[in-house]
């Protein structure tokens, strides 16, 4: 939820309208809003809370060796493309 809350503030829109345009419960947004608050207030000064977030798409290089003797070299590929070249 702290990740939704930190694309809230870049956003520009207000509360209503950000939790209207991702389907979220008002109530529970503002709630998470005032955990939030309370967890920055109890960084010690000088440090900075860093949160990190999975990336959505994992990217690497393959090498598939068809039955057939076929074989492909791809990269920069997400695994629902890898997953696709496999089933080929």
């Amino acid at each position: 939820m702290f990740g939704l809350i930190e694309e809230w503030e870049v956003s520009g829109l207000s509360k209503k309208a950000f939790c209207n345009n991702k389907g979220i419960n008002p109530s529970k947004f503002y709630y998470w809003i005032k955990i939030w608050k309370n967890a920055k207030e109890e960084v010690p000064d000088g440090f900075a809370a860093i949160t990190c977030r999975k990336p959505e798409t994992f990217y690497a290089q393959y090498r598939l060796k068809y039955p057939n003797g076929v074989e492909l070299e791809v990269s920069d590929i997400g695994l629902n493309e890898l997953a696709a070249l496999i089933n080929l």
